[in-house]
């Protein structure tokens, strides 16, 4: 598992100070502070959950597709030997792919469907930041059909999105939403 320092410096080196970047700092931060109230009620490392968010989008550097970023991702991390890290960079998009869509993509033939905690808080906490600016689901959704306008793909996701949210959502009635900080 990369610390802080070592997923820093990766992001930094690949991502050459590009605007995409500060997302994924939002995004590290915004998953450290679900994890951390999540972690009273489950069990997460939010220390991996830091470095492997920040990283979640390192694929961008070869391309920003909303698909094959997260291929990218997994193929650089793996040839660098960061399989865990690897993992949320495929399985962050669109909440997971199955094998059969896996092997499409050029991925191994198996499922990249977050499991953990902290595997299922990074696309989650991804969603609901528009950049680095808070968001609902379903205004990132909008934003994201507007911006692919014609990319029949992501009309499935949303489902998804609002599954994983609901799994998230602390029983005391506190929505993930409300918790991404601003």
């Amino acid at each position: 598992m990369l610390s802080r320092d070592e997923a820093k410096a990766l992001l930094l080196k690949y991502g050459e100070g590009r605007p995409w970047t500060r997302h994924c700092f939002s995004v590290a931060d915004a998953a450290e502070a679900v994890g951390s109230l999540l972690r009273f009620l489950h069990e997460v490392n939010v220390h991996w959950l830091w470095s492997a968010a920040l990283l979640h989008d390192i694929g961008r550097y070869a391309t920003h597709d909303p698909i094959i970023h997260g291929v990218e991702g997994y193929h650089l991390l793996m040839g660098l030997g960061h399989e865990e890290e690897a993992f949320v960079c495929a399985s962050h998009v669109v909440f997971g792919l199955h094998a059969s869509e896996a092997v499409q993509l050029g991925l191994p033939d198996h499922d990249f469907l977050p499991v953990t905690y902290e595997q299922r808080i990074v696309p989650l906490v991804d969603y609901l930041l528009e950049a680095d600016r808070p968001t609902t689901l379903e205004r990132r959704f909008a934003s994201l059909r507007e911006r692919n306008a014609g990319d029949d793909r992501f009309l499935g996701w949303i489902k998804r999105a609002q599954f994983f949210r609901y799994s998230l959502d602390d029983p005391s009635g506190s929505r993930m939403e409300g918790i991404t900080p601003s």
